[in-house]
């Protein structure tokens, strides 16, 4: 827990690795047909002063205890004043001040009550059609693939087995990790998760960088704990969902997620990274706007229906931000999860590195998103 100034409000989780491209730096050495943005040391989440600004009564966002209201954008958001919800202006103005201060980094924030616009900022020179980053955040989109995978059945369950996708596992000792323990990052493979570029044992650096096929490099890793006991941060097993996906569907995520997903919310300003491969990077890198992302957190808050159609099966939603024994931190199926503690009630987060957040706050009808400084490479 930290305090920041100007706000003095208590900030909620914890600090968290930061991926910043500094102006004037260039990018990593491009190996495997992308860019790596520099490190900088852990520092605050910043939104998370918003997030607490708006979860408590002092924004008067109040808990009505109903389900959240069914309202959807369409091709655009309804924006509203935050009066006319019942939210204090000047605290909201002043939790956009705290946001984009400098060296905040900040590049949009939009703040969505009752499926409505209340609250969108941008810097100077972005806007609401600007390119924002997703990074890790889209781990959280990969996962409502899969849900939707198996409600059309071209995946039988969470408890299959990985070597359904995998058969070259049959035999040895990853034979029995099956796509929960995945899907919960408890796959008990060797994975060093260290974003700095200069890690020499780094694999999510080594994925990226040096490998044109990541997906093979995440499935050669070797067997390190036994399956479905320890939690384990690793994008290496997100990136292995690709290969599920793509074997299951008989297409790549990304295209299965353009008919599934981006096109049923109304997205349709987005690109998600595939490596040389072709494999779509079901780890990171799906690049949309700001109210894209905010789409996506109202898909979840309104329990994967949209505009009256199941889009992602509610039984699914529930599943995938309910917690497993082996998470001390908090995580559910490629979503983080916090329990309430009497001042913030509870909420779950996709989240990402240079500031990326997607905040959901079911009992308030509150989805908050924040998407840090992204410079997107005009390079196909």
């Amino acid at each position: 827990m930290e305090r920041q100034a100007p706000l003095t409000v208590v900030v909620p989780g914890q600090e968290a690795q930061d991926v910043v491209h500094e102006p004037g730096t260039a990018a990593a050495p491009n190996v495997a047909g992308m860019s790596v943005l520099h490190v900088r040391r852990p520092r605050l989440a910043l939104i998370g002063a918003l997030l607490v600004l708006l979860v408590t009564g002092s924004l008067g966002v109040v808990s009505s205890g109903a389900a959240p209201a069914q309202v959807v954008p369409g091709d655009d958001w309804q924006v509203d004043t935050p009066e006319s919800h019942g939210i204090d202006p000047a605290l909201l103005d002043a939790a956009r001040a705290y946001a984009f201060l400098p060296g905040k980094n900040t590049q949009g924030l939009v703040v969505v009550h009752e499926g409505a616009i209340v609250g969108e900022w941008y810097a100077p020179g972005e806007g609401s059609d600007s390119w924002a980053a997703s990074w890790s955040v889209a781990k959280s989109f990969t996962s409502a693939l899969i849900g939707i995978a198996i409600a059309e059945g071209h995946i039988s369950s969470v408890n299959a087995p990985m070597t359904t996708w995998y058969p070259e596992w049959a035999g040895t000792p990853k034979a029995t990790i099956t796509l929960l323990d995945v899907l919960h990052m408890e796959s008990g493979l060797e994975w060093v998760e260290d974003y700095s570029p200069t890690s020499a044992g780094s694999d999510v650096i080594a994925m990226l960088l040096q490998h044109g096929d990541q997906l093979a490099y995440a499935a050669a890793q070797p067997l390190e704990d036994p399956p479905g006991t320890d939690f384990s941060y690793s994008s290496g097993d997100t990136m292995l969902l690709s290969g599920v996906l793509e074997r299951a569907t008989g297409m790549p995520a990304n295209e299965y997620a353009r008919t599934r997903l981006f096109e049923p919310l109304g997205i349709d300003q987005v690109e998600w990274w595939q490596d040389a491969a072709g494999h779509t990077l079901t780890y990171c890198c799906l690049d949309t706007t700001s109210r894209d992302f905010a789409r996506f957190g109202l898909l979840y808050l309104l329990g994967g229906s949209w505009g009256g159609e199941q889009i992602v099966p509610a039984s699914w939603v529930t599943d995938s931000v309910t917690d497993t024994a082996n998470t001390s931190t908090g995580y559910g199926y490629q979503w983080w999860l916090r329990d309430g503690d009497g001042f913030v009630p509870p909420y779950f987060s996709a989240r990402g590195h240079d500031g990326q957040f997607i905040y959901v706050v079911p009992s308030l009808d509150l989805v908050v998103v924040r998407n840090g400084t992204y410079d997107k490479s005009p390079c196909p």
